[in-house]
Parts: structure tokens; sequence; C-alpha cells
């Protein structure tokens, strides 16, 4: 199959650095999803669609406290979808020209890479899940009064740099996380006890490159990658040159045994980390397909380049690789969702930090990629 889109730089006006914190959903009632977009340490900001290549930039926060990590829940069950950064959360107004109210749920939360949301303890509400390796991989139950500090939140385990999902890996009707090279079973299905399960190794960093978040840094999926009704993972080298993807085949279902399935990389130079990471239908053929793209900040040895890889058999045995975007400019942390209305996937990213010889001068971008 060939993948068409047409790129737009929607914008280059963007000041500081360490930008992150993204998703793509609808926050006002329109429609139609939003991008979201924060910096660590400081703003947050919404773009909204007006046509391919003009959008509306609202900043709706400010200090924002998360390194990474960011997601998107109702928290205080108004029906409109907030936003958590770190130890805070921004109650989404329903105006993104008037902005979003900050509240600290918890002040002493540090670092934070990854967060994720779902039902842990089975009440049948979200919860939301941290992990820093400033502090540790933890839970936190949403309290009465979303507005003041939440409960003390429940440890899971030691941390890693980056790497959670989450997903019922031993299919007992309980949500359990994914941790890089490990996962947590949640014992009674209330989050309360956890069972630390080994996956396997990811890819050692390189000699060359070897500062501390280069180690156990990945992004991570749980999905069924085969079809076979068991939970699989996907996952993403985040934070080395030259990294691989694979997922992780549950082989007999609950999670114990592990068989490693590599995609292909064609010949070339060093590629830059994959900071990036989707599964999804993206040809609508009935199958899960993965899309990521190199980074600018850890780049590899020649200019970053965006993938889709194509499931061609529906089993995860047999990928062909796509090209997507060549245009020297990295993804960090890509977003993928209908954005235009035409019933097909489009991809919207931006670097962590941006290359000094970037297509756009070395400048902070945001590139929305149109499926055609």
């Amino acid at each position: 199959m060939t993948f068409r889109y047409r790129p737009h730089i929607i914008d280059t006006s963007l000041e500081g650095r360490m930008f992150a914190q993204t998703a793509l959903v609808d926050l006002d009632g329109c429609g139609r999803p939003e991008y979201i977009l924060g910096r660590r340490g400081g703003e947050l900001y919404v773009y909204k669609y007006n046509t391919p290549h003009d959008w509306t930039r609202h900043q709706v926060g400010s200090d924002s406290p998360s390194d990474v990590g960011g997601a998107v829940t109702d928290i205080d069950g108004d029906g409109r979808p907030d936003i958590v950064a770190g130890g805070a959360w921004y109650r989404n107004s329903g105006d993104l020209a008037a902005g979003f109210e900050r509240f600290v749920f918890d002040a002493t939360l540090q670092g934070v890479h990854d967060i994720a949301i779902g039902d842990i303890d089975g009440d049948g509400r979200c919860e939301v899940v941290t992990m820093s390796d400033r502090n540790d991989l933890r839970w936190y139950h949403v309290g009465a009064d979303p507005t003041r500090r939440w409960p003390t939140p429940t440890r899971i385990g030691d941390p890693v740099h980056a790497g959670v999902a989450l997903g019922d890996i031993d299919g007992d009707g309980h949500l359990d996380v994914v941790r890089t090279n490990v996962w947590f079973r949640n014992v009674n299905g209330d989050g309360t006890v956890w069972e630390q399960i080994p996956i396997g190794p990811n890819t050692p960093p390189p000699a060359d490159f070897q500062p501390p978040f280069a180690f156990d840094a990945t992004k991570a999926i749980v999905c069924d990658m085969n079809g076979d009704g068991r939970q699989d993972i996907l996952f993403t080298d985040a934070e080395i040159p030259g990294g691989k993807i694979w997922w992780m085949e549950n082989v007999d279902g609950d999670g114990r045994r592990w068989l490693r399935h590599d995609l292909p990389q064609s010949a070339g130079p060093r590629r830059g980390a994959y900071h990036s990471l989707q599964v999804v239908d993206i040809d609508g053929d009935g199958d899960l397909d993965v899309i990521s793209a190199e980074m600018e900040a850890v780049g590899g040895d020649a200019p970053p380049r965006w993938y889709i890889w194509e499931n061609v058999d529906g089993k995860g045995g047999d990928w062909q690789e796509h090209v997507i975007l060549d245009a020297n400019l990295g993804g960090h942390e890509i977003v993928v969702g209908d954005v235009t209305g035409n019933g097909k996937l489009d991809i919207i990213g931006k670097p962590w930090n941006a290359a000094e010889g970037n297509a756009v001068g070395g400048r902070m971008f945001v590139v929305f990629l149109e499926a055609l």
C-alpha cells in the first residue's frame, strides 16, 4: 500500500525547549480533536484546527510540573476531558480562549516522564499512573474533591526512565502495568498488591551515547498484535540512537513466557531515537500498524525521518517499512487522529529540542501530516 501525507508547518514561533505532554482530543465539544502540547516547567498550549495549514494556538495553562508525561481524562466528572501533567491537573473550562484552572494534587511529584490513565482498582473510575526516575512507579486515586491534594499514592515498583503502558496482560480482567523490561501483575484487582514478572531486555545504549536517561527507556503499548486474543506489548528504544522496534508475543496468554519479534529497518545510516509510538489500523485493513519517528535531540547519522510499518500479514510476522516524511524534521511524542474529518488518520508531532540544522532554521515547530 502507498501512504500519502501532505506536511504543513503549523507553528514555528514557540519559544524555549523541552516540549512534550502531547495529546489529541476534542476539548471544546466541537466534534473535532484539538492538539495539546506542553513545555517542561512552562506553558500548556492547545491548537485548534481551522484548515490543514491554519490552526489557532491558545495558552490554556502555565507552570506545567511534568518533564514529558501528559494525559487526558475527565478528572472532575463534568463531562469535559481535563489535562493531567506531572502532579497537577488543568480543569477544562470549555472555553479555550479563557484558559484552564490549575490544581496541584501532589506538589512533591517531580520529573514525571510517563503518565497513563486507567481503572487500576476496579471501581469503574479512572486512576492516574505516573513514573519518574526521581520518585517511583505509582498510582493515584482521584480524591473526592479533586481540587485538593489527592490521597497518598500507592507504590507499584521501582522506576526506570521510561516505558509505562497499561493492559490486562494475563487476561484475568484486572488492569496490569508494564514498565519496559518487566510487568506488574495486579494481583487482587484493586491495585494494592503487585507481582513483578520479567518481559525481556531492551537495547543497551551504544558505547558513544550513555547518559543516565538512555538506560531502560522505551515507549510501550499493550495490544493484540497477532490477533490471537492475547495481549502483547510493542516497544521502541526511545532514548538511544540506533535503537530497535519490536513486539513481545504473550505466548501462553498469562505473561510468563515472551517471544520477541523485531520489525525490519532498511539499511542505511544509524537512526535517531524513536521517542514516538502509535499502534493503529492506519490503512483500514483490520489489523494493527506501527507509526514512529526519529528524534532531533537524540539524532542519528542522517536527517530524521517518520515511518509507518505496515502489518502485511495481519499477524505481526511480515512487515513493510514506509517513509512518510523525509524533510529534516524530527518527531517526538507524535499523536494520531482524524483531524480533517475525511475518515483518514492524520499525524501531528514536534521535537523535544530542535536541532540547529533542521529544515526551519533550528526553530521549534509543530508539523501536521494531512492524510490524503
